[in-house]
């Protein structure tokens, strides 16, 4: 297999030479614990349906037939977890009973792993009955990380501190969940309450989104100077200055009025804000309390705003927007809730082997495909499915049920949830779940500018794009493609590159063609190569009340902040003989890979490879995991240090792996399509182009292809972290 040097390196061309396998042939074991048959084996023949008289003769069921139980599949099975047994959860008002793992599963119950050192499959270290164990470096960093201990360098979180990483694939554990909703009775609660907190202020906001910018003069003194000298016409008019409703309407002093009260409303706005993030100590100073301007949308509030959009899984700038107010609004027991059924969600697909999210059936409303018994079916959404029965079983359907049982289940699990496994009966999967699945990769580019997107002045020129890039996966059940997710991607673009000594702009092209995935590597790291910027191989770390300039390891990996984030797969491109058999596999640094930066998935590039939210890229490939034949090869040894200077100080970086390496047996077929391109040019141009302005091109930074708006143009830098892959 090639060894490419990452993004920026020259190609590699490697012979191909046999893969030995080492896979032992464990499968019919395991599922002779499963009460459903496999489901790539034909079921009964459907029994006559009779018709005429001799309908009216036959005997009538009483109630309709239960559905089969789900399959346990053998890699995903739990049997050899430690704990040993599950508790089993039959609904609201059922005693759960605890059952050994092994008879769980045989009855048709899918085991769920509440524990605290859950880890999506990518990050196993062994495969059920096979004798492979080989440790996984970034597995104890990933459960820290979850359990809030340490940050994505592996230091210890101050005592404010805490991971909120549902965005990067990691989601937090179920003892931190309930640890957050008891302190809302212990801390939280009474602090809001002391500080006049009134959600319904949120609520009441129709101005729109408010987007944070640099200002020489805030809306907090900019309002006081308006209050005075509306007070001032007040009492000019002969009218009371201190109540400021009587200039409502006006003739005179009705337009500074409405000045006033739409700025009061804003400052309103950000001011009951702030109550609340200084009370969820989201503030990065004052040990979370922070250091802020009431009613001013600083620094400070914008990089608290954006930890708080993090905590509540939503996608954002750290701006004001309707769906972060509507957020701030909701209480705090809603807000925990929500934050618990997230967890449970990615328990429950991790632990049932399942992908569909409905995605595909929103692209493909009208497609149908034919199970086993010939009749057609309507695309799912598994997840959604499973999900539900899952939460109706354990009885966390409200939040008032849901803090209940947080307090039940940790008691089961030994006492803060230590080896909780939970068993519940989950709605059948599609028949062509298998084993072994066959997949198929699409990949569509969308609309592609390979023209160059600045003026002679250094002035950005508009792409727009209309139709964005996709990648859909599908599996081939008898001699049917059946779309499983259809989700955005992107593509490469123009980026910023070192070339003689100086940047330059460069076409970043992302290859089109057939090409395989014959390798899936988890916490994969990145190779900066040689014309990387300086500035970019450092950051700065807020740490122990001080910034400091350190090496940007948590960009080159392994680490969810890594340019390939939590995992990756390579895209390889097979040189054939002329007789068809494989002569040479060619690396040109092409990766499906996860991403830290959720943002350029919606609208902007990448440097060529394409990019899935850190979470959607390790539900798909512990999904291809859990149902394909691979080789577990373990940590990849590297050897790769370099010095450098930036800012006159010496930097190393030193990198001792490239990330946990599963070979797939047969390849996964994918294909990259050429997409519409738009502008005058059909190819992209090589080589390097001086750069006309210091203006980012559009791989470069949180500009789009388009003129951006506020919410984007005043990103905080925090919350925008940039993936160059």
């Amino acid at each position: 297999m090639p060894v490419s040097l990452g993004r920026g390196a020259s190609p590699r061309l490697v012979r191909a030479r046999p893969l030995a396998v080492r896979w032992s042939a464990f499968f019919a074991l395991c599922l002779a614990c499963s009460s459903t048959p496999p489901a790539d084996l034909p079921s009964a023949p459907a029994p006559q349906v009779p018709t005429g008289a001799a309908a009216s003769a036959a005997p009538q069921p009483s109630e309709p037939a239960a559905p089969p139980a789900a399959l346990v599949f053998p890699k995903t099975s739990q049997r050899e977890q430690s704990a040993g047994h599950a508790w089993v959860f039959e609904g609201p008002g059922a005693e759960p009973k605890r059952q050994e793992i092994a008879a769980v599963e045989a009855a048709g119950y899918t085991v769920i792993d509440l524990s605290n050192s859950w880890v999506p499959y990518i990050f196993s270290e062994k495969t059920v009955a096979v004798d492979d164990a080989q440790p996984n470096d970034y597995r104890k960093r990933y459960v820290d990380l979850a359990n809030n201990r340490v940050d994505a360098d592996g230091e210890a979180l101050d005592k404010h501190e805490r991971n909120f990483l549902e965005l990067y694939g990691i989601p937090p554990t179920l003892q931190v969940v309930a640890g957050e909703w008891r302190a809302v009775d212990g801390e939280i609660g009474p602090c809001l309450q002391a500080a006049g907190f009134d959600p319904e202020v949120l609520r009441a906001w129709t101005g729109g989104g408010i987007a944070y910018a640099d200002k020489k003069m805030g809306d907090a003194r900019k309002l006081a100077r308006l209050k005075a000298s509306l007070e001032k016409d007040l009492k000019k008019a002969k009218l009371d200055p201190a109540d400021l409703e009587q200039a409502k309407g006006h003739p005179k002093l009705g337009r500074a009025y409405d000045n006033w009260r739409a700025l009061q409303s804003k400052v309103d706005v950000i001011d009951h804000a702030q109550r609340r993030l200084r009370c969820e100590k989201m503030f990065q100073s004052a040990e979370g309390e922070g250091t802020y301007t009431k009613g001013e949308f600083d620094s400070a509030t914008t990089h608290a705003l954006a930890q708080f959009e993090k905590k509540h899984a939503i996608m954002g700038w750290g701006h004001f927007t309707r769906e972060n107010l509507e957020a701030l609004a909701r209480t705090q027991d809603e807000s925990a809730h929500r934050r618990l059924l997230r967890v449970v969600e990615e328990r429950v697909v991790s632990g049932a082997a399942i992908l569909e999210d409905g995605s595909a059936a929103r692209w493909k409303p009208k497609f149908r495909w034919k199970d086993r018994r010939g009749e057609e079916q309507p695309l799912r959404d598994v997840v959604r499915e499973s999900v539900d029965a899952a939460v109706a079983a354990l009885d966390l359907g409200t939040p008032e049920s849901a803090r209940r049982q947080l307090d039940k289940l940790s008691e089961l699990g030994g006492g803060n949830f230590e080896d909780l496994l939970v068993a519940v009966k989950l709605p059948p999967r599609p028949d062509y779940y298998l084993e072994d699945m066959t997949y198929e990769v699409v990949i569509d580019r969308g609309d592609v500018w390979y023209d160059f997107p600045f003026d002679s002045t250094g002035k950005r020129l508009s792409q727009p794009r209309e139709r964005y890039p996709h990648i859909t996966v599908y599996t081939v059940y008898e001699g049917q493609k059946i779309p499983l997710i259809h989700w955005r991607t992107t593509i490469g673009s123009w980026r910023s590159e070192l070339y003689n000594g100086g940047e330059y702009y460069k076409y970043k092209d992302s290859d089109v063609g057939p090409r395989v995935w014959k390798e899936i590597v988890a916490a994969p790291v990145w190779i900066p190569p040689a014309t990387t910027p300086p500035r970019e191989l450092v950051r700065r770390k807020w740490k122990d009340g001080r910034v400091r300039t350190v090496v940007n390891n948590a960009e080159f990996g392994p680490s969810y902040t890594s340019a390939y984030g939590l995992v990756a797969a390579y895209h390889i491109k097979e040189i054939k003989n002329p007789d068809g058999t494989l002569k040479a596999d060619f690396d040109n640094s092409i990766r499906t890979h996860g991403s830290v930066d959720y943002m350029s998935i919606l609208r902007r590039y990448s440097h060529g490879c394409h990019r899935l939210y850190n979470m959607s890229a390790v539900r798909l490939f512990s999904f291809i995991l859990g149902h394909r034949q691979f080789v577990r090869e373990g940590q990849i040894k590297l050897g790769f240090s370099r010095e450098f200077v930036h800012e006159d100080q010496t930097f190393k970086i030193a990198l001792k792996t490239r990330g946990y390496r599963y070979k797939l047996v047969q390849p996964i077929a994918v294909d990259v399509a050429e997409g519409r391109i738009k502008g005058t040019r059909q190819k992209p141009i090589e080589g390097y182009i001086p750069k006309p302005s210091d203006t980012p091109a559009p791989a470069d930074g949180p500009a789009a292809e388009a003129a951006p708006g506020p919410a984007e143009a005043a990103a905080p830098a925090e919350n925008n972290v940039q993936s160059p892959s």
